[in-house]
């Protein structure tokens, strides 16, 4: 019970990390995703032309989707931004224009240079500059929550590990007697790697327990309080949480393989 508390405990605080690292992750995803560029048209530009460029914009490598907004809809856009008494009375400032969407946020800088050649593109506006930040700080961010989850996975092991140690040592003499009767290593390690194993699989069971109503609740909460903020769908958490199963299965028998090498030497 002590060791699969322990297992339990050191899973949970790696869990709790791999789910803050999962849902930083998703919600970076959600903010590249947005990015887009908008190519505003000139006023001179016809019907026809609209639709021969809308074709010219399509065939353009790594471009997603195209979609014209006509200077109306636009109009009626900004109107809901900002409120209508403001523009009433006014003429239509705003020109027709594309929104155009990468299948790769990364190629929007590119893409959009292109785009700036069009013959009847008065103007291309996509964030430049912010979004080459964006990108930077998103690259960070990925590397350090990679770093953290590697220095939260050791840690784990090592607490693990050294919780199996324990159930190891109480079995030493068991284990140099094998050892002198001419058992090999794997014929004396078998056992120990399944019990770290079982270890392993009904802590990390228990974890995923703990983790799954800690995480509705934070779903629910957000969602409720802070919806312009997408966690992780509870559906795909139960995605993670069976292979989080298998990480603790594999952490227990890596650990209790680790704590068992020191008495094999006899």
């Amino acid at each position: 019970m002590a060791s699969i508390g322990a297992v339990a405990s050191a899973l949970i605080i790696l869990g709790s990390f791999l789910l803050l690292s999962v849902n930083f992750n998703y919600i970076l995803k959600d903010v590249e995703s947005q990015v887009e560029i908008t190519a505003y048209l000139a006023d001179s530009t016809k019907d026809e032309d609209i639709t021969k460029l809308r074709e010219e914009l399509s065939n353009i490598p790594g471009v997603k989707e195209v979609d014209f907004i006509a200077k109306e809809a636009a109009l009626e856009e900004f109107k809901k931004q900002i409120g209508e008494d403001l523009l009433e009375g006014m003429e239509n400032p705003l020109p027709n224009s594309f929104r155009i969407k990468a299948d790769d946020p990364h190629n929007v800088p590119a893409i959009a240079k292109k785009i700036e050649n069009f013959s009847g593109i008065e103007e291309v506006k996509y964030g430049k500059g912010i979004v080459e930040k964006l990108f930077k700080i998103v690259y960070w961010i990925r590397i350090i929550g990679f770093v953290i989850m590697v220095v939260f996975t050791a840690i784990s092991i090592f607490i693990i590990a050294n919780t199996i140690r324990l159930t190891v040592f109480a079995r030493r003499r068991e284990i140099s007697i094998m050892k002198y009767i001419g058992a090999t290593d794997w014929f004396v390690r078998w056992p120990f790697l399944i019990e770290g194993m079982v270890l392993g699989l009904i802590g990390s069971f228990l974890a995923v327990a703990v983790l799954a109503v800690a995480y509705h609740y934070l779903y629910i909460t957000v969602k409720l309080n802070i919806p312009m903020i997408s966690l992780l769908p509870i559906e795909e958490f139960y995605n993670y949480a069976i292979g989080f199963l298998a990480i603790g299965m594999i952490i227990g028998a890596f650990g209790s393989s680790f704590s068992l090498k020191r008495f094999l030497n006899v």
